[in-house]
């Protein structure tokens, strides 16, 4: 029994012995132990190992090429094939579907070989599959789609720009990552992006688009969720802008369109709150916001009507404490006011009451001197209503490899969203409104 167990255990020593040496593990920093003597390498040099790789890509079997290209990054990382051989393994992987790996793989090209003829292509590869992951393409875990990631996609592009900060693809790298920012709707991010284009490569194809883009974020970021005028305010700005520095561009007739509807919204916003007001008896108040609609638009059809109530209404307010005010608005707060940044903010120290804003002012003045009610208050506020729909955003996603390229198709980006009517340039000092009560209009 003691010679069976000797036997044994010299059997098993001798077997992994053996195994230890055929296997020939090797570490190396960042890529850990690997097995130099696999079926991937086969040939006695880096040149043998290549033709027997592009032999067996050229017969279609890409699982053997592929092992065939690892092996000789494993055995001849420093061979004047390794940086092809590394760009083959991207591009199967790439052929193959898996294009987060491929994008990687093609980062260890660019990382490490560049110097290389294939430093260029890999950017371009990069490019393409990034642009994919930004027209949808999923991220996957353990080769299962779990749902597109606009976050590894930037950091795709931010990869990019990285590898080549000044390269033919950085501009519209940094473009689509606005892009992709837009579609997480973070629409401030994006604004960021987009500037980034006009500081970095202001003179790049893609700088209109950017300097277009701005407004259009702030466009869309006026109205996701609670109206924000402060973000109209500025998509008139980026807009007014753009055709400044582009008069010729061909989106300045949008643009222009662009500030059109913004002007109507904000008169259309001022009439239904003026109209909430008469309601709810605030006839002050009432008549504040039609003079405010004579000052957004006076040859609107919103101002007809304004000019006809503000008539009927006046005696009433010249018999009220205070009169028409200085400015005949019939607004006698006189101090300037302070600028809310939430809707339902409360009105300012002294005020009679915590009254949320007016409907589709988020934004708009609360004032430090707020006017009393023509009527006791009331505890909610009207949801404002909706006129219209955001134009097409005329950069979509960009998919072409060609950089500096964008989508000139407005109907396939945005989907229409809901437009909230208000001012955009409301007076600085209107009075706040009870909330959750619906105007007239409605």
């Amino acid at each position: 029994m003691l010679r069976l167990r000797l036997f044994l255990v010299g059997f098993v020593a001798i077997t992994f012995a053996t195994s230890i040496t055929r296997a020939e593990l090797v570490w190396r920093p960042g890529e850990g132990w690997s097995d130099e003597t696999g079926g991937d390498v086969s040939a006695s040099s880096s040149r043998d190992q290549l033709d027997l790789a592009h032999k067996y890509e050229a017969q279609g079997q890409r699982d053997s090429a592929l092992k065939a290209y690892k092996g000789l990054l494993r055995r001849w990382p420093l061979s004047f094939f390794a940086p092809e051989a590394q760009y083959r393994v991207g591009k199967i992987m790439e052929d193959q579907g898996d294009f987060y790996n491929a994008f990687q793989a093609f980062q260890k090209m660019v990382t490490k070989y560049p110097s290389s003829d294939y430093f260029s292509q890999a950017l371009n590869e990069q490019y393409r599959i990034a642009n994919l992951f930004l027209a949808g393409e999923p991220q996957r875990i353990w080769k299962i789609p779990v749902g597109p990631s606009m976050q590894r996609t930037i950091e795709m592009y931010q990869r990019i720009i990285k590898n080549a900060p000044y390269g033919d693809y950085a501009p519209q790298c940094q473009f689509n990552i606005g892009i992709a920012d837009e579609k997480q709707r973070k629409f401030t991010d994006a604004v960021d992006a987009y500037q980034l284009v006009l500081d970095n490569y202001p003179t790049s194809s893609v700088a209109a688009n950017a300097q277009y883009q701005i407004g259009y974020a702030w466009m869309k970021s006026s109205i996701s969720g609670d109206y924000d005028m402060g973000a109209a305010r500025k998509a008139v700005d980026a807009f007014q802008d753009y055709l400044v520095r582009y008069p010729n561009s061909d989106k300045s007739v949008q643009a222009q369109e662009n500030i059109r509807r913004l002007g109507q919204k904000q008169t259309q916003g001022a009439f239904d709150i003026a109209k909430f007001y008469e309601t709810q008896h605030q006839t002050r108040a009432a008549f504040i916001y039609y003079n405010e609609v004579l000052r957004e638009d006076p040859n609107s059809e919103q101002a007809v009507l304004a000019k006809k109530r503000i008539a009927e209404l006046r005696p009433q307010v010249e018999a009220m404490p205070g009169g028409l005010g200085p400015d005949g608005s019939g607004n006698p707060a006189l101090p300037p006011q302070r600028l809310a940044s939430a809707p339902g903010m409360p009105a300012a120290p002294g005020a009679p009451g915590d009254q949320p804003l007016p409907p589709g002012t988020q934004g708009a003045g609360t004032p430090d001197a707020p006017l009393p009610a023509d009527t006791p208050e009331t505890n909610s506020a009207p949801q404002a209503p909706s006129t219209g729909s955001l134009p097409a955003d005329p950069n979509a996603p960009v998919t072409s490899s060609s950089p500096g390229e964008t989508a000139a198709d407005e109907s396939s980006s945005a989907t229409p969203m809901p437009v909230s009517s208000t001012t955009t340039n409301a007076p600085s000092s209107l009075p706040p409104a009870p909330a959750n009560k619906t105007p007239a209009s409605q």
